[in-house]
């Protein structure tokens, strides 16, 4: 048994999910969705939260369980569900591949924001030299990420309280009317890609292994990092749109820095400027420590070669595991593939959280003793309504865009057959030996 370093603390859990959560796209794009919704944009971070409650309440169950003790995540718990570890693979396969793919492109984008910032001409090298910098950071202890992480957030929280605060005073209410221009319809449409915001809530589950008290303090973590970052969400985009017409921000490539201008001093766009730069950071900084413990969980579990859940004895991180996506996610930027697993990036997180909430419906009857086991246990009939209303509206959501991804769908479900075949076909061959 491989054993990781316990070295995170509750706050050490809100900087990972809310600075993983919290991503650039809120600060630079917030008015594209304005295009096809208008000033509704925020009311569908609001209309969502029910739908992210009970996504999550499978990982409040199976967190506060045993399992919890250990990353893995989604993958580990449909597999200890159903006692089928290719059930479990199968649904956090394609999460993986994503989120190599959104890695990517935080990191390229990040070097082109820095690029255009300081006049440098290389994004690449630049995004390049930001990964290996994190990289650096997760190799050497969970202890120092977990210090850097939280101030990161810190900073970013800093950021946007003087976005927002001064803002909510300099509303204008005929920015907010019509409400919905383009009626239910366009808000309705708005909604698949608003829930991606909330894409990286689980991801704390992934720190399992490396939290002081997981059982007993991600439940809570989760729960209340999931409520506040809508809260940032909703007062971000209602300024967004309180502050300048839906057309203006829809034409805005720097939505934000514009509505900043309108009553911040000059050094508004500093202070936009801080948010950006830390909202890349978070999240990168917290998807290279997410992947690289998936990928520890796979060799743990004999699909992947078990080299990777070796943990280095100096620092106490998985250190080839880490070793490994960086490799790859350079690979993806160097050889610019990003886009071929990035197609997935939804269905896979749809995918994931409909297998977990099916896993959720089942636990009590399929698994009682791992049931029982669970600090936090909710009544039967909530956890089947919650799994329901998660299966039915994430389905609702993907169902029409999966025919477009359908083929890249069948590939990676191929490759991801392969791997996990040839890896149980070594277990048992070492088995033998």
């Amino acid at each position: 048994m491989n054993m990781l370093q316990r070295g995170l603390g509750k706050w050490h859990g809100y900087a990972l999910l809310i600075g993983g959560m919290i991503g650039s796209g809120i600060f630079v794009v917030t008015g594209e969705a304005g295009a096809q919704a208008g000033p509704s944009v925020p009311l569908g971070y609001v209309a969502l939260l029910p739908v992210l409650l009970c996504t999550a309440l499978a990982y409040l169950v199976f967190l506060s369980t045993p399992l919890g003790n250990s990353p893995g995540g989604a993958f580990i718990h449909i597999s200890r569900t159903f006692n089928n570890r290719y059930v479990g693979f199968f649904f956090m396969w394609f999460q993986f591949i994503a989120l190599l793919g959104v890695m990517a492109v935080i990191a390229i984008s990040f070097g082109d924001y820095l690029a255009n910032l300081t006049g440098l001409k290389n994004p690449l090298v630049i995004a390049s030299a930001l990964l290996l910098s994190f990289y650096v950071l997760n190799l050497v202890g969970v202890k120092w990420f977990g210090r850097v992480q939280l101030i990161m957030t810190v900073i970013l929280f800093v950021a946007i309280l003087v976005l927002v605060l001064p803002g909510l005073f300099s509303m204008k209410a005929e920015n907010l009317t019509p409400m919905f221009p383009f009626g239910f319809e366009g808000f309705m449409s708005i909604l698949p890609s608003l829930f991606f915001a909330y894409f990286g809530f689980e991801q704390l589950a992934q720190a399992g292994g490396e939290m002081k008290d997981p059982q007993k303090d991600m439940p809570k973590t989760m729960l209340r990092g999931s409520i506040l970052t809508m809260v940032i969400y909703f007062l971000v985009s209602i300024v967004a749109f309180g502050v300048l017409p839906y057309t203006e921000l829809a034409a805005s490539k720097s939505a934000m820095t514009d509505v900043a201008a309108v009553y911040l001093p000059s050094f508004g766009t500093w202070v936009v400027t801080i948010g950006i730069f830390m909202a890349f950071a978070t999240t990168l900084n917290s998807i290279l420590m997410v992947v690289s413990r998936i990928l520890f969980s796979f060799a743990d579990e004999h699909v992947v070669p078990t080299q990777l859940a070796i943990v280095n004895k100096r620092f106490g991180t998985p250190h080839i595991a880490l070793t490994v996506t960086t490799a790859i996610v350079l690979i993806l930027l160097w050889t610019h593939t990003m886009s071929f697993v990035l197609t997935i990036a939804l269905q896979g997180m749809f995918l994931m959280y409909i297998g977990h909430s099916i896993a959720l419906i089942a636990l009590p009857y399929v698994r009682p003793e791992l049931f029982a086991s669970a600090l936090y246990k909710p009544s039967k009939w909530l956890m089947a309504l919650c799994g329901v209303v998660a299966i039915s509206v994430l389905s609702f959501f993907s169902y029409k865009m999966i025919l477009s991804v359908l083929d890249t769908l069948v590939i990676w479900t191929l490759v991801g057959a392969v791997i996990f075949l040839t890896g149980t076909w070594q277990k048992k061959r070492n088995d033998l030996a």
